[in-house]
Formats: C-alpha cells, sequence, structure tokens
C-alpha cells in the first residue's frame, strides 16, 4: 500500500514536472484547467456545506468531489514529499495541519479571486494558492 502511495506521489511529481515543458501546449479547457477545478471545487463545498445541488447526475457529483479533494491533497502532500526526501526548495511553508476541505476552501477561495487565470494548469493555480495563503519568510 505504501509502496503504491509513493508510486502515486512520484507520477503526480512527473506530471506536474512534464506540464512546465509541455506549457506551450497548456492545460485541456474544462478537464485540467483552473475553470474545471473551480466547478469541481464548488461542488466538493456545496456538498460539505449542505448546499443545492447543481449536477443532477450523482456520478457526476462524485467525479467532481473526487476530482477537487484529491487533486489539492496530491498536490500539498507532493509538495511536502519533494521537500522532505527530496531536498526541493519549499514554494508554501505551512503554519497548520489542513484537512482535504480545508485545502479545497483555500483553493476555491483563491480561484474566485484570480477567474482571469483560470484558463491556466489547476496544479499550478493550487501552487499558487498554497504560497499564497502559506508564503515562505526569508530572513
Amino acid at each position: 500500500m505504501c509502496r503504491l502511495s509513493l508510486c502515486v506521489l512520484l507520477a503526480l511529481c512527473v506530471l506536474i514536472a512534464a506540464g512546465s515543458a509541455t506549457a506551450a501546449q497548456g492545460p485541456t479547457p474544462g478537464v485540467d484547467d483552473g475553470a474545471a477545478l473551480l466547478l469541481e471545487c464548488g461542488t466538493a463545498l456545496r456538498a460539505a456545506d449542505g448546499g443545492a445541488v447543481i449536477e443532477e447526475n450523482p456520478v457526476e457529483r462524485g467525479v467532481h468531489m473526487g476530482q477537487c479533494l484529491g487533486l489539492v491533497s496530491a498536490v500539498w502532500h507532493t509538495h511536502k514529499l519533494m521537500v522532505d526526501a527530496f531536498d526541493s526548495r519549499q514554494a508554501f511553508c505551512p503554519t497548520a495541519i489542513l484537512s482535504a476541505g480545508q485545502m479545497a476552501r483555500l483553493v476555491h477561495a483563491y480561484l474566485t479571486d484570480h477567474t482571469d487565470e483560470l484558463e491556466r494548469w489547476d496544479t499550478q493555480l493550487i501552487l499558487e494558492a498554497y504560497a499564497d495563503a502559506y508564503p515562505c519568510r526569508t530572513l
């Protein structure tokens, strides 16, 4: 199990790193961009808060929720793995441990405030949301 998790995290790191190499191509609109993530995290937060159900299809609703919660926590934990295990530079410096729901709220708020950037890669926007909320202080 632990081995599988590590493999999944490393695969995500490769995908994130490859994103910079394929940046000229850009994300697929509505799939792996900020607009899709805003929709997905909105779905997750409405469900958590007992809000209105917009997605009529429960499978679609579940996919949206899973995509948001999985991606925001995968980016957070991959960052921690890269810093702790590979001595990578910190992109953000958290001062607390967050649940996936708290991560989703933080990212959703950032995306809502930066709607002019929603065509960018979802993972890049997530990192920027975390860096904005938890900047690293230099002395």
